[in-house]
C-alpha cells in the first residue's frame, strides 16, 4: 500500500488486484486474465518495485513505449529494449540492466537470441512479467511464434518467478500458456467480463434507412460513435444526421 501511494499516486487498489498483487509480491507463479481497463499493468509493475529488476515481454513497439513514458513521469526506472534505438544505445542498456540500474525493462519476445539470454543472465532478474500471454498460444487470436520461446527463457533464467497476463484467454489457451511457460503449478487468477458500466444490446431493422431513426433515437446522451463498414456508407449517415440537426462529423481512409 506505501509503493501504491508513493510511486504510482493511488490510495487503493481496485477490484481484486491486492490478491494478485500479493501473490507475485512473494515470488509465486501466476497466470492472469483480466478485462481490459481493469488495471493488469499494475499487477507487475508494483511488484516489480516491491522485489526488484522485472523483465517484461511485450509484443509492440508502440504499447512499450506508452508504458515506459508513463511509468518514467511517475519517477519509476523503466526502459526497454528493441528495435526502435540504435545498437549502440541497446548495448549500454543491457550494460546498465546488468548493474541494476532500471526497476523495469521491457522487451519484445524476438529479443530473446542465445546471446540476448546469456546477458540477461548476468543480471539480478527478480521477475518475469509476459503481457499479451495469449500470443502464446496457437488458438489465441494473435498467435506469435517468438512467444513459444519463453519457456526455454524462463528456464535459462533459473526458473525466476513468472505472471502471465491477457485479456482474453479460453481454457485451451490458458492451459496452453501456463505450460509453454512451465508455471502450471501456479495460480489463476481469472476474472469475469462482466462490465458494469457497459451494455451490448443488438436492434433488428426490416429496412436499412431505418437505422438512422434508432441512431437518432439513440445518440442523444452524449458523444456517439458510429461505426459503418464501408466509406460509402459513413458518408450516407453522416448526411442523414446533419440533416436532422446533429453535429456529425465523420472519418474513413479516403480522407487526407
Amino acid at each position: 500500500h506505501q509503493i501504491l501511494e508513493d510511486r504510482f499516486g493511488f490510495t487503493h487498489f481496485r477490484g481484486r488486484q491486492i490478491e494478485i498483487i500479493r501473490h507475485v509480491s512473494l515470488g509465486q507463479d501466476g497466470l492472469v486474465v483480466m478485462p481490459t481497463g481493469a488495471g493488469k499493468s499494475l499487477c507487475f509493475q508494483l511488484p516489480a518495485l516491491a522485489r526488484g529488476l522485472t523483465l517484461v515481454v511485450s509484443p509492440l513497439l508502440a504499447l512499450m513505449k506508452d508504458q515506459v513514458d508513463s511509468l518514467v513521469e511517475k519517477g519509476i526506472k523503466a526502459t526497454f529494449i528493441n528495435s526502435s534505438i540504435t545498437p549502440s544505445e541497446r548495448k549500454q542498456r543491457i550494460i546498465e540492466v546488468q548493474q541494476g540500474l532500471w526497476e523495469l525493462v521491457y522487451v519484445a519476445p524476438e529479443r530473446f537470441s542465445p546471446q540476448f539470454i546469456e546477458q540477461m543472465q548476468f543480471a539480478d532478474i527478480q521477475l518475469l512479467a509476459i503481457d499479451e500471454a495469449h500470443c502464446l498460444s496457437q488458438w489465441g487470436h494473435d498467435f506469435r511464434p517468438d512467444y513459444l520461446r519463453l519457456g526455454k527463457v524462463r528456464s535459462a533464467l533459473g526458473n525466476v518467478p513468472t505472471i502471465a497476463l491477457t485479456a482474453t484467454a479460453t481454457p485451451k489457451v490458458q492451459e496452453d500458456i501456463v505450460q509453454t511457460l512451465g508455471i502450471g503449478h501456479g495460480k489463476r487468477f481469472i476474472f469475469g467480463f462482466d462490465r458494469e458500466n457497459l451494455l451490448l444490446e443488438v436492434r433488428q431493422t426490416a429496412r436499412d434507412k431505418d437505422k438512422v431513426a434508432i441512431i437518432l433515437a439513440n445518440c442523444n446522451a452524449g458523444t456517439t460513435l458510429i461505426y459503418c463498414a464501408t466509406r460509402k456508407n459513413v458518408e450516407k449517415v453522416t448526411h442523414h444526421l446533419r440533416e436532422k440537426g446533429i453535429a456529425a462529423g465523420m472519418y474513413h481512409g479516403g480522407m487526407d
